[in-house]
């Protein structure tokens, strides 16, 4: 997706001019867009095959370690930048000391102008500091430490490579959070002066494919609340206009106790996620895994279920390398979207339809959530209009006047001057 106004603008492919051929020949090229994956990847072809953009990788740079060609952030990057997939690597950030500065700017420039630009293919432009430094992760601490930390690393980051762009590590939110909360936390760091090294601002959510009725539990409509009071707090220091990603965000397949959720939800979530973030502004979304990663360990745990692809452990598991719904769906709305402009979405009676335009026609992704609305839908459009589900297979075709019984999964309207309409219209008069 592409957006024209502020510093929200994506470019759904780079050639990055300048960079360095491959040993063998050849320049490289790589993505650089909306469409994102983060977490540990045992299979980076899956990336390729999905065509993401770019990826935060799930280890951490150490911000005293030694860079090398066959290092294990080097392989990474490398191997991320053979399936097309711009890196993005993180510093873990402890409790570090002002002379980390220095050896933090020689590991930068290793990757942006140094020896490390050769053996990864390209000049590495995104930096992220920490990770949830809010709640819980091994860095975490309170948000005037943290603005420290970020201020020692972030001076290395900008002294190698004053044109990189310098990413927060994604904070948490939640009502049981308290001061740690995303607004008390990001309002106190900017307090103490860490907006001054931060270019690009992050938050995380995950949650359920539909409301369970337990209170604080996450959906994909959270994150629009998440996103409008961050940006209030950035308003509130002079921030505003920074540019916000969401590194972080997902829902699983399969059970918890006693929740079951269909891989249909889950494939029906992620789409409304990605578009409903992309018509908001936000710059870069990032699902969290493509491999289920055995986080928990159970098998049937939230991150052990959320990933794309199954890797045959777990009751609800179909088999390693048995891709979900959600994986195809995913694949679907990258080639269908992008390039796209959001031109705008609207909301009704639990109805949603968000517009984008591409190559000079409409392209619309229509919703209805079922704990809010059920029945059918009318769509009344002046000419041809193509249905198509979200794995990319054309369902039908009208011109004038078509009801829709929406499912659980969203359906793509490609076409001009389309009409969605809650009741049924009246019939034209005869004769």
């Amino acid at each position: 997706m592409r957006r024209h106004h502020g510093a929200v603008v994506v470019v759904a492919m780079l050639a990055l001019t300048g960079s360095p051929a491959w040993p063998g020949g050849g320049e490289v090229r790589v993505r650089d867009g909306f469409f994102g994956a983060s977490g540990i990847f045992p299979d980076k072809s899956l990336l390729g095959e999905l065509g993401v953009d770019c990826a935060v990788y799930g280890f951490y740079l150490g911000p005293n370690s030694v860079p090398g060609p066959d290092t294990r952030d080097t392989r990474q990057m490398r191997d991320l930048v053979a399936q097309g997939v711009t890196p993005i690597p993180a510093f873990f950030a402890p409790a570090v000391e002002p002379d980390v500065t220095a050896r933090v700017a020689e590991i930068v420039r290793y990757y942006t102008t140094g020896e490390g630009v050769t053996h990864v293919g390209i000049p590495i432009r995104y930096w992220q500091i920490g990770n949830e430094p809010n709640w819980g992760w091994a860095t975490s601490c309170p948000p005037d430490e943290f603005a420290r930390r970020a201020g020692i690393i972030a001076a290395g980051i900008r002294a190698a490579c004053p044109d990189c762009t310098i990413l927060m590590g994604g904070l948490l939110d939640g009502p049981e959070m308290g001061d740690l909360a995303l607004e008390p936390y990001l309002g106190r760091f900017l307090d103490a002066g860490g907006g001054e090294w931060i270019d690009v601002y992050n938050f995380h959510y995950y949650g359920v494919a539909r409301p369970t009725g337990a209170s604080g539990v996450q959906n994909y409509r959270t994150g629009e609340d998440i996103l409008g009071r961050m940006r209030l707090v950035l308003d509130r220091f002079g921030y505003g206009d920074r540019p916000i990603w969401v590194s972080e965000t997902s829902t699983f397949s399969g059970r918890m106790g006693d929740l079951v959720q269909l891989e249909e939800e889950q494939a029906a979530d992620l789409v409304k996620r990605f578009v409903l973030l992309g018509q908001l502004g936000v710059e870069k979304v990032f699902w969290t895994y493509v491999t289920e990663p055995k986080y928990e360990g159970t098998g049937e745990g939230f991150f052990d279920q959320a990933g794309l692809v199954y890797d045959g452990f777990g009751p609800a598991d179909r088999g390693a390398g048995v891709k979900k719904r959600a994986f195809f769906a995913y694949q679907h709305l990258i080639a269908r979207l992008r390039g796209a402009v959001p031109t705008g979405i609207h909301t009704e009676r639990g109805v949603t339809t968000a517009r984008f335009s591409l190559d000079g026609k409409t392209v619309a992704v229509l919703w209805q959530d079922p704990w809010e609305r059920r029945g059918p839908v009318w769509l009344r459009a002046p000419s041809r209009v193509e249905v198509v589900d979200i794995y990319g297979t054309l369902l039908f075709e009208f011109e004038g006047v078509r009801s829709l019984t929406l499912g659980v999964e969203p359906v793509y309207l490609i076409g001009e001057g389309i009409e969605v309409i809650l009741h049924a219209p009246p019939l034209s008069p005869s004769g």
